[in-house]
């Protein structure tokens, strides 16, 4: 009878401590399951701040395919030495370089800038997104529930909204030694767009992060439409 007093006086203690209770949540699926969902929301955000902090230039090709199977390829590039930052697509460069943002468009095979003093400090900018993208993934019902694989991570949307940042699936992959941003596949309903690096380089010189002047002529290639 003593043995059963002391037996119970201590699964009382274990019980009053909520060892017992950390122990159940350890083994419920579903607690685990979110745990699980929480971590990897968690790497996921982490990823994205280092990509955005890193030193790097990707060149990359973008597809956009229309559910008739329709779609074109286009290519970009993101240069980046924080600080400084130039992002160059079809038709447009914009970034910030020396303090000051840039942005340029082309008109007739040229190109036409605008630029100003940045406003706020880069660091601050990144600081805005990283909080952004955490109301995305963190909480009890997220906008995205994140799945971890390697060095890739899996969005699923899972509460209701209006076109969605990154649309009813998402699939983001960074580069292991830089940090850089190698694969984007988003899915919406209109299209699946899927950008995919060709090179990823860690060297970072002057001229990867000069912008063009009004009147410089577009050297940036044309998208091409395809089909099927």
């Amino acid at each position: 009878m003593a043995g059963v007093a002391v037996g119970a006086a201590g699964a009382a203690a274990l019980v009053a401590s909520g060892a017992l209770d950390r122990e159940a949540a350890s083994t419920d699926p579903v607690v685990r399951d979110v745990e699980q969902r929480e971590d990897a929301g968690e790497d996921f955000v982490a990823a994205w701040e280092r990509s955005r902090l890193g030193t790097y230039v990707v060149e990359s090709t973008l597809r956009r395919t229309f559910p008739d199977g329709n779609g074109f390829t286009s290519e970009r590039s993101v240069a980046q030495r924080p600080p400084d930052r130039l992002e160059r697509s079809v038709g447009s460069v914009s970034g910030r370089r020396d303090g000051r943002v840039v942005l340029c468009r082309t008109e007739r095979g040229r190109y036409r800038c605008s630029s100003g003093r940045a406003e706020r400090s880069y660091r601050s900018v990144v600081r805005d997104e990283v909080e952004t993208l955490q109301s995305y993934v963190a909480g009890p019902v997220p906008l995205y529930s994140v799945v971890a694989d390697d060095e890739c991570f899996d969005l699923s949307q899972v509460r209701p909204l209006p076109a969605p940042p990154y649309g009813t699936a998402a699939r983001f992959c960074f580069d292991d030694d830089t940090g850089a941003i190698t694969s984007i596949r988003v899915e919406r309903d209109e299209a699946t767009d899927l950008t995919e690096a060709i090179s990823v380089r860690a060297d970072v010189g002057d001229d990867d992060l000069r912008p063009p002047e009004t009147g410089d002529p577009s050297t940036e290639p044309a998208s091409n439409s395809d089909e099927g």
